[in-house]
């Protein structure tokens, strides 16, 4: 399939979130992974960081590999209420560990609690606990806990955004952190419009969502950012791509590494991660291997 026949087919899916989204995309995606996805790739699957069924990890790196890798963590998406990092019945997304081991890195892929059951700042404290295992426990596996890139697409994103931006949670506690990219993330919650999912995460209180939103802290951030947004994504996600662009130029004068990911929608950038044509995947190494 050439891409723009790829393109095509996703765009013929629209733009809005649905469940028919979700399978279609994947659909369109899973043929195009290779059936030697796992060669010479080691996992070590659910490894757990906390007490909850979802403090679930997977760790991704090279058979035989000698020495520790910089980590690339991964946060799935889902509207706050579902998602998962996926198993071993499925490439999505233990596609994105296996990219990284090909490249050089080791690969996390996280899951973590999920609302209404939990709420904020739950995201984030479960980011920290991931933190913290690969802090404590990461050399046993090949990580390099002082060489972290923290990758979050969607709801995924905003959790790794908040993580950044509100320290405060866990105590300013060192991360080793080398680099953050989200991929159609959500930043300010005030803007953003509400729907269940958000308020879900965030409570009824609508008054609150302005302190819970990360697009002012993430403007002060020490580390380098990587943000992206996809054509297809549904238009509040650009605005919310748009909105943090604009404020970081207002008050830096300039960008953070951006990539608008043509023939792509809200979902397919992490699951094409790698695949031909792909224009994250060029652009992620470069990201990594320049803020090592």
């Amino acid at each position: 399939m050439s891409f723009s026949e790829f393109a095509s087919r996703i765009r013929s899916l629209g733009r809005n979130l649905n469940p028919e989204a979700l399978l279609g995309t994947r659909a369109v995606i899973e043929p195009l992974i290779p059936a030697d996805l796992y060669d010479g790739v080691e996992v070590t699957r659910d490894l757990s960081y906390g007490p909850a069924e979802k403090h679930r990890l997977d760790v991704f790196t090279a058979q035989g590999q000698e020495g520790l890798k910089p980590v690339l963590l991964f946060v799935h998406g889902g509207g706050f209420i579902q998602g998962d990092k996926g198993g071993a019945d499925s490439p999505f997304y233990s596609s994105i560990g296996v990219w990284a081991v090909r490249n050089g890195f080791a690969g996390v892929n996280m899951t973590y609690r999920l609302a209404p059951a939990n709420q904020f700042p739950s995201g984030i404290e479960d980011l920290r606990a991931v933190v913290e295992f690969i802090q404590q426990n990461g050399a046993e596996h090949g990580l390099d806990a002082n060489n972290i890139f923290l990758m979050g697409q969607s709801a995924g994103g905003a959790h790794s955004a908040g993580y950044l931006a509100n320290p405060e949670v866990y105590g300013n506690a060192p991360h080793g952190l080398k680099g953050a990219i989200m991929l159609s993330g959500v930043y300010d919650f005030v803007t953003m419009p509400t729907t269940e999912k958000e308020s879900a995460y965030l409570g009824d209180d609508a008054s609150t969502y302005a302190a819970k939103s990360s697009l002012t802290g993430l403007l002060d951030v020490d580390i380098p950012l990587l943000i992206t947004m996809a054509e297809y994504d549904p238009p509040p996600f650009q605005a919310q791509c748009l909105q943090l662009l604009n404020a970081w130029h207002a008050k830096h004068g300039e960008l953070p590494a951006f990539v608008h990911m043509l023939g792509h929608n809200h979902l397919s950038p992490a699951l094409y991660l790698g695949l031909p044509e792909d224009q994250l995947a060029p652009q992620l190494r470069r990201f990594i291997e320049e803020n090592l």
